[in-house]
């Protein structure tokens, strides 16, 4: 599950890319199979991008262990809260 939820993206955008491919080899192609693979693949789209969006927003929240001022800020409070009167 962990494959999917970090190459969601990739996965769709590979699918979405052979559908033209599959028209172009076979011409004859069911149209009502196409729309229907369509519109599985904008709804995959959909699902591939709240992950993204979630991924995205989980990191916003995060402190960045290179953020050398964070740590001071860190280390700071801890001196103050030992030394608090």
């Amino acid at each position: 599950m962990e494959f999917l939820r970090t190459h969601s993206v990739r996965i769709v955008t590979a699918l979405a890319a052979l559908v033209p491919l599959l028209v172009a080899h076979w011409p004859g192609i069911d149209w009502y199979g196409l729309a229907a693979v369509a519109a599985a693949l904008l709804g995959a789209g959909e699902v591939a991008q709240r992950v993204e969006d979630g991924k995205t927003s989980a990191a916003l929240y995060k402190t960045s262990p290179y953020n050398e001022l964070a740590v001071i800020h860190k280390q700071l409070a801890e001196h103050e809260s030992i030394h608090k009167e």
